[in-house]
């Protein structure tokens, strides 16, 4: 990588760091305590790199900021922590080629349950904050 493309995305890092340090004051001032107290039980690095991803995806503006952090914020609530990560995992070991020992967890019923109920309450998400 060029080091051009290295400070590009710095500055998206940093300019999305800015937002959610905002967007943190602004709903917890305007009553968002209610929402963050779900949100609370998941780590703070997973809570920006839902939102942050997100936000790469749809565009790096504070409307986007809010929308993302709505989605982030239902499926807190539907979504245990524990059942999150089983998912986080599971996505990650999709993207790995072949077959091998990541094959048990890509073909189980268990996975596929874990990740049709994942994907539903991200498509709900999607519905009410998008």
């Amino acid at each position: 990588m060029h080091q051009s493309g290295l400070f590009n995305r710095i500055e998206v890092v940093a300019a999305l760091s800015g937002l959610l340090l905002a967007a943190g004051s602004l709903s917890a001032a305007a009553g968002g305590e209610c929402a963050q107290s779900k949100a609370a039980a998941y780590p703070t690095t997973a809570i920006a790199d839902y939102v942050v991803g997100c936000m790469l995806a749809n565009g790096a503006s504070a409307t986007t900021l809010e929308k993302c952090s709505c989605s982030f914020d239902i499926i807190a609530a539907a979504v245990p922590y524990a059942e999150y990560e089983k998912v986080e995992t599971l996505m990650r070991l999709q993207q790995i080629q072949g077959g091998g020992r990541t094959g048990a967890y890509k073909g189980s019923s268990w996975a596929k349950g874990e990740m049709e109920h994942f994907k539903e309450v991200q498509a709900e998400s999607t519905l009410r904050c998008f």
